[in-house]
């Protein structure tokens, strides 16, 4: 039997909460979360042992060390990082405090962090779609309008059906309804 394993799964920012389920759940089966890339989560074998995985996002590179430190100072295991979620861990044995978000403001200070990372994603597509369609607009007079209708309508089109995703607005709508609980 071999002493590692890799799952692929997909998480989006908004599913934090059953990430963090799924993780768990596999090390109270024997399995500690080694690393994550992209998709892939990597479990190495372990004892079964009952441990809460939390996931926080921290988008503020600059001081991942003492981000990090301070968890660990709370008796975290800083486990592995991906697109600015860092991943902890920490054993439930004599453990009452097992939660990084144990109380409505620190979660609802995670879910607007979330959200405002979803919203900011979205910036750059909208500015560059719009600045496609001004130049297009201005320079209408030297290109056909039907090109220059066709090229706009392609952008705007693109860009509703990016901010419109199901998944998107299910992971905003999903974030809105954990700040609301919380509140």
């Amino acid at each position: 039997m071999s002493d590692r394993k890799t799952i692929k799964r997909n998480f989006p920012l908004s599913d934090f909460e059953e990430e963090q389920a799924f993780l768990t759940s596999h090390h109270t089966k024997g399995w500690r979360l080694f690393s994550i890339k992209g998709k892939k989560y990597t479990f190495e074998k372990c004892d079964k042992e009952t441990f809460v995985y939390q996931i926080d996002f921290n988008p503020d590179e600059r001081q991942k060390d003492e981000y990090i430190q301070l968890y660990t100072d709370f008796g975290w295991q800083f486990v592995a990082e991906k697109d600015g979620r860092f991943y902890f861990c920490k054993s439930t044995m004599g453990n009452n405090d097992t939660a990084i978000f144990s109380d409505r403001e620190t979660k609802a200070i995670l879910c607007r962090k979330i959200i405002k990372r979803k919203l900011i994603g979205f910036i750059p597509i909208t500015i560059i779609s719009l600045l496609i369609i001004g130049l297009l607009i201005f320079f209408s007079n030297s290109v056909p309008f039907i090109i220059t209708a066709a090229v706009a309508m392609i952008f705007i089109g693109w860009l509703i059906l990016t901010l419109c995703t199901k998944k998107y607005l299910y992971g905003l709508l999903k974030i809105r309804e954990i700040l609301n609980d919380n509140e």
